[in-house]
């Protein structure tokens, strides 16, 4: 790539630095705006599930699929349709009239992201000489992780200052900026012509397997169980993934080739990926309700209350990772999990008051803690646990478990929290003798969780104990989540006490992480 000069090599980092972190951005900035957009459009938990997990699931099952889409058809043009695609559905988030064209506008941003976040790295990996490139996907990497971790509070921001429409429209003067510098400034880059063609047919039957089974999960919440709809989707969801999985096990060149799994060490460290992010999943979703709607923080308080998290990982990850030689990858997937299980509990036993230094700053901590200690060694395993010249699939296989893990626990957790929610008010409600007619109504708001509407010809005495059995059911249901991901993360480390087998020899033999 001698022909490529300084400054298009230049120009091509910011335009692939600029352009991944509105995917980061936007993969972390909703949250905290959960509660005016649902106030905003007069939508419920449920709805709100969907506008996290649409974007999640859309974009953890074509990751991998757009990363190979831009070998075969060339890097930039995948990567500046991506940046396109993902400028026209923000728009369309921005202007949004309801919560159901908001969730279609969300899966838009995820099949935009889905073809910028993996082009970016490969753009850089082709256009740097290897004397280069770390340096360039380190500053990469460097403006990604403070994307992801700016997010809440740039969202608490311009939810109080503007409105919860602009987290999602600022990202489109950085998608124009993009496409100019692609135009202008930045070459093709494409991998040898030998490369297999993306597996489409696969893409497609996971997104729709995984589809089906979080409409299934979340419509749960609001139909039960037991409901035929709800079962009828499940079992449809789970038959097609299972013809995605015969399809990676038929084809030639698979999205996501099974014989990788025949690693226990790898197969070990995704089991530990499932239970770390399907247990922070749910606590970013919920915790915002319950800083904003129950404890009455502002949304540019309760942004900047995950500011600790996001340090510690970033701050402490590359120390964490230099105790690997050491000591080697299983005590760390050991001791990680165990901190990180100790902020769920302090969350839950805790979490219930509104004192933030008091009740949510410890578990916060110990949450970034345990993540910073578990996060490098996690990620090195699962390189070093198969050929080197499959460590790149490796790597987006596990970073795709890790995204679809998010999904499956807002949709699966959720659901479960407000049936907890559910039949804890009806419990409350019962206990204060609380008139059956009011109950039926209060029955039908148990999908809006804490903003659950009390009716209004309740007022006096009856309206404050409705709205104090508002607030403890929350919490009762809250807290139970919180011990319940507390639990997982504890499986995660009996997982890597009995599964994971690696210790590097030397730094030298650690493989370059650093690229994908």
């Amino acid at each position: 790539m001698s022909e490529i000069s300084s400054t298009q090599k230049r120009w091509a980092l910011a335009a692939t630095i600029i352009g991944s972190s509105m995917g980061f951005i936007n993969g972390s900035v909703v949250n905290v705006a959960l509660p005016a957009i649902q106030s905003s459009l007069d939508a419920t938990v449920s709805d709100m599930q969907w506008v996290i997990s649409i974007y999640t699931f859309i974009l953890g099952t074509l990751i991998l699929t757009g990363g190979s889409a831009g070998d075969y058809y060339g890097r930039k043009r995948v990567f500046g349709t991506g940046v396109f695609i993902f400028m026209l559905a923000t728009i369309w988030c921005g202007l949004a009239p309801d919560v159901y064209q908001l969730i279609i506008a969300r899966g838009g941003q995820a099949v935009g992201g889905a073809m910028m976040i993996p082009g970016s790295l490969a753009i850089l990996t082709d256009l740097y000489e290897e004397g280069n490139r770390g340096k360039a996907i380190g500053t990469w990497s460097g403006f990604s992780a403070l994307a992801t971790a700016a997010g809440p509070l740039l969202g608490g921001v311009l939810v109080d200052q503007l409105s919860w429409r602009f987290i999602f429209l600022i990202s489109v003067p950085m998608a124009i900026t993009v496409l100019i510098i692609l135009v202008w400034r930045m070459p093709e880059s494409k991998a040898a012509e030998d490369s297999g063609k993306p597996d489409w047919l696969g893409a497609l039957l996971a997104t729709l397997g995984l589809g089906l089974i979080c409409y299934g999960l979340i419509e749960a919440s609001k139909l039960g169980i037991e409901n035929a709809i709800v079962l009828s989707t499940l079992g449809v969801g789970v038959l097609v993934f299972f013809g995605f999985i015969w399809v990676e096990v038929s084809i030639e060149n698979p999205m996501m080739p099974p014989s990788l799994f025949k690693s226990k060490t790898f197969s070990g460290a995704n089991l530990i990926t499932i239970c770390f992010y399907f247990s922070l999943a749910c606590v970013f979703f919920l915790l915002p309700f319950n800083l904003i709607q129950v404890q009455g923080y502002s949304a540019t308080a309760a942004g900047a209350a995950f500011i600790p998290f996001p340090l510690l990982v970033g701050g402490l990850s590359r120390w964490s990772g230099g105790l690997i030689v050491r000591f080697g990858a299983r005590p760390l997937l050991v001791v990680g999990p165990i901190i990180t299980s100790l902020g769920f509990l302090l969350l839950g036993l805790y979490g219930t008051g509104s004192s933030y230094w008091y009740n949510f700053f410890p578990g916060i901590c110990s949450l970034g803690l345990g993540m910073a200690i578990s996060f490098a060694p996690l990620n090195t395993t699962v390189m070093s646990a198969v050929d080197q010249s499959n460590a790149g699939k490796a790597s987006g296989i596990n970073k795709a478990i890790s995204r679809l893990s998010g999904m499956l626990s807002v949709a699966l957790l959720g659901a479960l929290a407000i049936t907890i929610f559910g039949q804890q008010l009806t419990i409350n409600m019962q206990q204060k003798e609380i008139p059956k007619t009011i109950q039926q109504k209060m029955s039908a708001e148990v999908p809006n969780l804490a903003k659950a509407d009390i009716p209004q010809e309740v007022s006096g005495d009856v309206k404050k104990e409705l709205e104090e059995s508002i607030k403890a059911s929350f919490l009762y249901s809250f807290s139970t989540i919180m011990y319940i991901a507390a639990a997982l993360v504890l499986m995660g480390a009996f997982v890597s006490a009995t599964m994971v087998r690696f210790k590097p020899d030397s730094p030298e033999s650690l493989p370059d992480e650093r690229g994908v």
